[in-house]
């Protein structure tokens, strides 16, 4: 059977553990016995520090080091929270910056990473930490998220799991997994309780009010503020000490790791101080002068200084048990959960509020979630392939629907940037290294020791050689009346029928999902509140009208605000509009929720077979998609009325520019500066035109009014014709260019009037008009021909007078024929 992990991926600090004949252990391999620093950091020569190396590091280079990085992940750069985020980092961190596809973009040496990379790369340690103590494979994990986090924040934190080579079997939420570690999925028949638990981390704040009874633990609210922790309370600390050594030190020059060195004395001056009445802070050589910070600070101004704070924690805490329909008083426990909760103002205000009675501190806040996950792997019944969401046995290693694995594929660590990919990956996706014969470190297996003898087994021994006793479990819970460590997914025991002590848990939405609708508003899809995993799909009607080529956007976001675009964007899904499917339809949207709370959408038009969607969860930022739009409408338009003219090598190059811009409309990351995918679009679709348009030139002024033009310029241009298909034929565009240039010198110089004519009687000749116009156009100029060669200059003008008012009824018959712009509709809600 496989093992799971359960990982806590924190803000601020990491918590690992597993379940070990039948509970959950913490699985450390520092002294403390818990978590490890959520840190990644480079050394001068681009070594990986993960953890407290890391924090380490940050006094010497605090640019080279990434912490807090969770408050980024699934967000984009210009989200507000993610301002707000960085706007709380303090100085001298690395540079951070917006992405290509719009997301956020970490500088650390020479590479830029992604959150979830970032998130990936301590995943992975912890992983291989947890394997080397143990001795043992995992190729699974439980993982677990603020119960406030976004649905795109939560894919985010899957997929930093599936990168760091786990399959994520949940992602869980915090306050339910301190919950289960509590032992509190389980109450008698006659008693049910209702818990608040109250999780305030090193990075996000949540609280959730839960009923439990018998064998059964339901969320019925939740709350919270990703954007609120110890961090917070470390940065006001240090903010505050900042200001002392500035008061007494005026002049001091910092150099760019004291704010650094500051914050971290800050924290331990936190952590202290919710044990003693006042701390010594002393922070030497800071400076160019090398001065000392020197300060006492004692817990009441501490409190003085994040009491705001904690009081926002209390205020969301009560909105949450409101909007449960509860009261204070309804509460029978709270749990206090977090690092953060062992402030004594923290329990002091939640023993005014709920009664001191209530409180329950008697687990580590610091370690209970991580515990939680633990006992979650065990709760687990069956696997849902992440390929066709087929269920599958937990004995399975891949899906027997699909083939799909479901374990994670053993990872190696790129030699330059440290980012983990798949063993048979041949280029790092960072930064393009060799990847090619790298081979995953796997662990060394431990002896299994007997629990009835002690005796030391081989690894892969099943019972034991001196007293036979069995010595494998299966990663189940412990019966705790007969001591039997069961299989997991069973909820009572297999030996004497006793329940078991926890249950898996039901959780609800925190806000709700809606779709963007064709005026711009939210229509509210899945209300908050509502339970998931959903047991059937939600339906909704809309109608959408489309042209051939249009494209359907499905956009849903989380929340409630209007408009649409106030709320976080979840994902998109896009269809191509076709001749079948164009004109007025009735939409049906589906949306399910999965087991930790990932969207599924499923459309159909017009009572069609409903068909999943390719929901995107990280598309380009709207405006990028408009600016895309834009100028892949561009090069639509240009490629629908002159493919015909272009050469091979041209069309080759117009279509995979084309192509790239269609991509970033449909959401995907162009691989580059988006503004300089466009500059690139803009200036070769420019240059394409100029080309084509000289091309055409230098054909019909020679064809057509030869006689009216100078000897020079006639032989100019049939030199001009002769270079430019040499040019396009290499799709030399540079050289094209330039001989373009060249030809529209000598149309301007021939004037307004000799084009209008010359154009004019192209159109005529190749029948590009209506037989009658053209009939006219032809007159006339049979007419200007006949006056030429009379060398009757005032017939010429006349004639030429005829052709060029003629030349606007052809731009007008041109002009009813022009490609239609594709355009991007969304659902319109049903007509009442």
């Amino acid at each position: 059977m496989r093992r799971t992990l359960g990982i806590d991926l924190g803000t601020t600090n990491s918590v690992v553990a597993w379940l070990k004949d039948g509970e959950p252990e913490v699985v450390s391999d520092t002294p403390e016995g818990s978590g490890n620093p959520s840190a990644v950091g480079l050394t001068a020569d681009d070594g990986l520090l993960v953890g407290q190396e890391a924090m380490n590091w940050v006094e010497r280079d605090a640019t080279r080091v990434i912490t807090t990085v969770k408050r980024l992940m699934g967000r984009q750069f210009k989200d507000e929270k993610v301002q707000q985020a960085l706007g709380r980092m303090g100085d001298g961190g690395p540079e951070i910056t917006e992405g290509p596809d719009g997301g956020v973009l970490i500088r650390l040496g020479e590479y830029r990473y992604t959150p979830v990379q970032i998130s990936a790369i301590i995943l992975r340690r912890l992983k291989r930490n947890a394997e080397a103590r143990l001795g043992t494979e995992f190729g699974r994990a439980v993982i677990t998220a603020p119960a406030y986090f976004g649905e795109r924040q939560i894919a985010a934190t899957r997929e930093a799991g599936r990168l760091a080579g786990f399959h994520v079997v949940r992602v869980l939420s915090e306050p339910t997994s301190a919950a289960l570690a509590h032992g509190l999925g389980r109450a008698t028949e006659e008693d049910i309780a209702t818990v608040l638990v109250y999780d305030l981390g090193g990075g996000t704040f949540d609280v959730s009010v839960l009923t439990l009874m018998a064998g059964v633990m339901d969320v019925l609210g939740v709350g919270g503020d990703n954007l609120l922790g110890g961090t917070d309370f470390d940065n006001s600390l240090a903010g505050h000490l900042q200001g002392l050594l500035d008061a007494r030190h005026p002049g001091h020059e910092p150099w760019p790791g004291d704010a650094a060195k500051i914050r971290k004395a800050a924290e331990r001056a936190k952590i202290d101080l919710s044990a003693e009445s006042s701390t010594e802070v002393i922070v030497p050589a800071l400076g160019a002068s090398g001065v000392v910070l020197s300060e006492t600070v004692d817990r009441k101004e501490f409190e003085a200084l994040v009491s705001d704070r904690i009081e926002e924690t209390v205020r969301l805490a009560l909105r949450t048990v409101a909007g449960a329909s509860l009261r204070p008083e309804d509460m029978d426990q709270v749990l206090l959960v977090g690092g953060s909760s062992a402030i004594p103002l923290v329990r002091e205000r939640l023993a005014e509020v709920f009664g001191r009675e209530k409180l329950r501190t008697d687990m580590d806040p610091m370690t209970c979630v991580a515990l939680g996950a633990a006992v979650q792997s065990a709760l687990v019944e069956e696997l849902e392939c992440p390929g066709c969401r087929a269920a599958c046995p937990l004995d399975a290693d891949a899906c027997p629907e699909c083939a799909a694995p479901l374990v994670g594929a053993p990872t190696v660590e790129c030699p330059a940037c440290h980012v983990p990919a798949p063993e048979d990956t041949e280029a790092c996706p960072v930064c393009a290294s060799d990847l090619t014969g790298l081979v995953v470190e796997r662990p060394a297996p431990s002896p299994v020791v007997c629990k009835e003898c002690a005796e030391e087994n081989d690894p892969e021994a099943l019972e034991c050689d001196l007293c036979g006793a069995a010595l494998r479990d299966g990663g189940g819970l412990k019966c705790q009346k007969c001591a039997l460590v069961n299989h997991p997914g069973l909820a009572w025991c297999s030996h004497c029928n006793t329940e078991l002590p926890v249950a898996a848990p039901s959780d609800v939405t925190p806000r709700a999902i809606g779709v963007r609708t064709s005026d711009g508003t939210l229509e509210i899809l899945i209300e908050a509140g509502t339970r998931y995993p959903t047991e059937q799909p939600v339906r909704h009607d809309f109608q959408v009208t489309a042209d051939p080529g249009d494209m359907l956007e499905i956009a849903l976001h989380e929340g409630d605000l209007q408009p649409a675009e106030r709320n976080d964007l979840c994902g998109v899904a896009l269809y191509e509009m076709t001749e079948g499917t164009a004109g007025t339809k009735v939409l049906t949207i589906a949306v399910h929720l999965d087991q930790d709370r990932s969207i599924r959408v499923e459309t159909r038009l017009d009572g069609a077979s409903f068909s999943a969607a390719a929901f995107r969860r990280n598309p380009m930022p709207p405006e990028f998609r408009r600016r895309a739009r834009e100028a892949h409408g561009r090069f639509q338009t240009f490629l629908a009325d002159w493919r015909h003219e272009l050469t091979h090598a041209e069309n080759a190059v117009l279509a995979e520019t084309a192509t790239a811009l269609e991509q970033v409309v449909r959401g995907e990351a162009p691989g580059r500066s988006l503004d300089t995918l466009l500059e690139e679009a803009d200036v070769l679709l420019e240059r394409q035109q100029n080309i084509r348009s000289a091309s055409a030139l230098s054909y019909r002024y020679p064809e057509h009014v030869a006689d009216l033009m100078p000897q020079e310029d006639l032989e100019a241009m049939r030199r001009h014709r002769t270079a430019l298909r040499v040019a396009r034929e290499a799709a030399d565009f540079e050289r094209g260019h330039k001989i373009a240039d060249e030809v529209m010198s000598i149309r301007r110089r021939l004037g307004t009037d000799l084009f209008r004519v010359m154009n004019a009687l192209s159109f005529a000749s190749h029948n590009g008009v209506n037989a009658a116009l053209q009939q006219r156009i032809q007159e006339a100029g049979d007419g200007l021909t006949e006056a030429v060669h009379r060398g009757d200059f005032a017939g010429a003008d006349a004639a030429k007078s005829r052709i060029t008012d003629l030349y606007q009824e052809v731009r007008r018959a041109l002009d009813e024929f022009s490609t239609p712009e594709r355009k991007t509709v969304h659902p319109r809600r049903m007509a009442r």
